[in-house]
């Protein structure tokens, strides 16, 4: 979900409607068809809302008239705060921010106690252009990467994946996907391709294939021969 500040200009106050301590995060959404400026958001997704914003008077509706962009807040089930030892012990879903962060106009964002540890970090130090500029005129030697910096950088990795493989299981979780029919939907789709790839070719060994098999009747005898 892109961030821009001017989605969140005209809020007012956030409103919590649950006891914000008792969550290391919440997922933070934007929802563009809210239908007013202040009171509850309605939430029909998974989980459940606890907390929403609200808009000051003269928030104008969006591109329809009578609906207007408010952000909600809300956890799903098997969020840390339901689940302390499930898939999210020791990270965040792409959604979740620290609920202390979030202000009116102000984004929630990811802290150490929404991760639940450490947040990862490049392994890798920013190097200045001055020194970009030298490397590209001098070839430096490859040096060979200490085991400390290979530990960081397999650390890193393994957290990418882990973020990435959370997130999807989140969308499945969201979704309602049946793994036979998304197969048979990927295989027929590929088999269309290639029907439409090699359409002249079959059509071609068909009309061969049935002009072998067909043999024209016996003609009689003329009368001449008779």
């Amino acid at each position: 979900m892109s961030k821009d500040p001017a989605d969140l200009q005209y809020e007012e106050r956030i409103v919590w409607t649950e006891d914000i301590d008792r969550f290391d995060y919440v997922r933070e959404s934007l929802t563009t068809d809210a239908g007013t400026r202040a009171r509850p958001v309605s939430w029909h997704g998974a989980g459940r809302r606890v907390g929403y914003s609200t808009l000051k008077r003269d928030a104008p509706s969006n591109d329809v008239a009578g609906r207007f962009t408010r952000r909600i807040f809300w956890i799903k089930e098997h969020d840390r705060s339901e689940r302390p030892d499930g898939v999210y012990k020791d990270a965040t879903p792409s959604e979740g921010v620290d609920p202390r962060t979030v202000a009116p106009g102000v984004w929630g964002e990811v802290t150490e106690r929404a991760w639940g540890g450490p947040l990862p970090v490049p392994s890798d130090t920013p190097i200045s252009a001055t020194q970009q500029e030298a490397k590209g005129h001098v070839r430096q030697p490859e040096q060979p990467r200490s085991s400390q910096s290979a530990a960081a950088s397999f650390k890193e990795t393994r957290a990418v994946e882990q973020g990435v493989t959370k997130a999807f299981a989140d969308w499945l979780y969201l979704h309602e996907v049946s793994v036979p029919e998304t197969v048979g939907a990927a295989v027929g789709e590929e088999f269309k391709r290639w029907l439409w790839a090699n359409n002249e070719e079959l059509i071609a060994a068909i009309a061969n294939a049935v002009a072998r098999q067909t043999t024209l009747p016996e003609q009689p005898p003329s009368t001449d021969e008779q």
